[in-house]
């Protein structure tokens, strides 16, 4: 207790950040525009920061951003194109992600239908849509595999359904016994369950296929992580799940296989103050220089906000606090790409202390992230200025009210 009060008093002294105090570091990159399909020449300073890492996570203050997913799907273009990266980990519930994952893989699904059922409605825009197609237009026309997968624990029953359909083909004796112990919530029960996948792989690989075993596989590891949160009183167990789920990604694309990882800045971030790790700390802890964080911070504009049970609505942000890192960043250019390896010393000392980088949810809340940028990020991205993300508008699922930027779900 006493550490973390320490900690909290350090960060509420935290040096005021200016501009000057950045003035010494010269940008590795200047993106010129968030267009997805312009050429990717601007971000060669990207390809050092990543290096031979097989994880990057790209962090964004909050979500329903336009420009941030549209600059994030630039950063995945040119690490698939230029890098060899094979796939992309969203925060979204992981059993809904297998959809995604059949989407870009050529299967036949109602992607908006998809994308409306993440849980969080600002997933549901154009921008990221956007991404998928590329994803799954890239597959097709270079003969590639780019994977989709989900971080996030979700609906049991979800998963579990995901399971018995498996099962009603991979081991049809056996099906209606482990349907009862996952859903039993007895983690020995479901342990067991775990141990037959595992002890009968061949067989069941055999069977089916290698990628159905590995995807129920993870669904019924799933509903285990679901019910060791409900037994569970400790905070860390959600990003520990999803570091496990990074793991269980990156080992789904073989050997060679590369993945990004998209998240808030919190989440991506490689040491957080405080006795709360974050899913960055135990991916930088177990992949080491093969992990990479890149925070995004924001100076000016709105965002795309949950207003009720089915309207979405443009919201101002406050203004950048004074002497915090996005006000520093604040600057001339619409898009900066700092290294910040290496910055702990004499080049920016305050780099290496706690600052304060601003957060949003999609609730409109606004919040502080304090974090040691040099050591919590390998890199950050500066935008001067953003706009809401675009709801899904087209056919049955949304209606755009006639009197301004506020959109109403009507569901699949």
């Amino acid at each position: 207790m006493r550490r973390l009060a320490l900690l909290l008093a350090l960060s509420a002294c935290a040096p005021r950040l200016t501009s000057d105090a950045l003035a010494p570091i010269d940008p590795v990159a200047q993106p010129q525009g968030d267009d997805p399909d312009a050429p990717l020449t601007d971000l060669a300073g990207l390809r050092a920061i990543v290096g031979a890492a097989r994880v990057v996570g790209l962090g964004q203050p909050g979500p329903g951003v336009r420009e941030l997913t549209r600059l994030h799907h630039r950063f995945l273009r040119f690490l698939v194109e230029q890098a060899g990266f094979t796939g992309l980990a969203l925060d979204v519930d992981a059993s809904t992600a297998v959809a995604l994952d059949r989407h870009v893989r050529g299967g036949a699904a109602d992607l908006d239908a998809t994308l409306l059922t993440l849980g969080d409605r600002t997933f549901a825009t154009h921008e990221l849509r956007a991404v998928l197609q590329w994803m799954r237009s890239h597959n097709q026309a270079h003969h590639a595999d780019l994977r989709v997968f989900g971080l996030a624990p979700g609906d049991p029953e979800t998963a579990l359904t995901l399971v018995r359909v498996w099962l009603a083909q991979a081991d049809p004796a056996h099906e209606p016994e482990a349907t009862l112990q996952l859903r039993s919530g007895d983690l020995r029960a479901i342990d067991a369950v775990l141990a037959r996948l595992d002890e009968r792989r061949d067989a069941l690989i055999a069977a089916t296929s290698r990628d159905a075993w590995a995807t129920a596989r993870q669904q019924a590891e799933l509903v285990a992580q679901y019910w060791r949160l409900a037994a569970s009183w400790d905070y860390r167990a959600g990003e520990f799940m999803r570091a496990r789920s990074v793991e269980w990604s990156l080992a789904q694309l073989g050997p060679n296989g590369k993945l990004m990882v998209w998240a808030d800045n919190r989440r991506i971030a490689a040491e957080v103050p405080g006795n709360d790790p974050s899913m960055g700390d135990f991916l930088r802890q177990w992949l080491a220089a093969d992990y990479r964080a890149i925070a995004t911070s924001v100076g000016a504009g709105s965002h795309l906000v949950i207003r009720d049970a089915v309207n979405l609505c443009g919201a101002m942000l406050p203004p950048a606090r004074a002497g915090s890192l996005d006000d520093a960043l604040a600057g001339p250019l619409p898009f900066t790409l700092i290294d910040l390896r290496g910055l702990r010393g004499l080049r920016a000392p305050a780099l290496g202390r706690p600052q304060r980088l601003r957060g949003f949810s999609g609730d409109g809340d606004i919040a502080e992230l304090r974090v040691r940028p040099a050591i919590a990020f390998d890199a950050i991205v500066g935008v001067q200025h953003v706009h809401p993300a675009t709801p899904l508008a087209a056919g049955p699922h949304a209606r755009q009210y006639p009197e301004g930027p506020c959109y109403q779900h009507i569901g699949a």
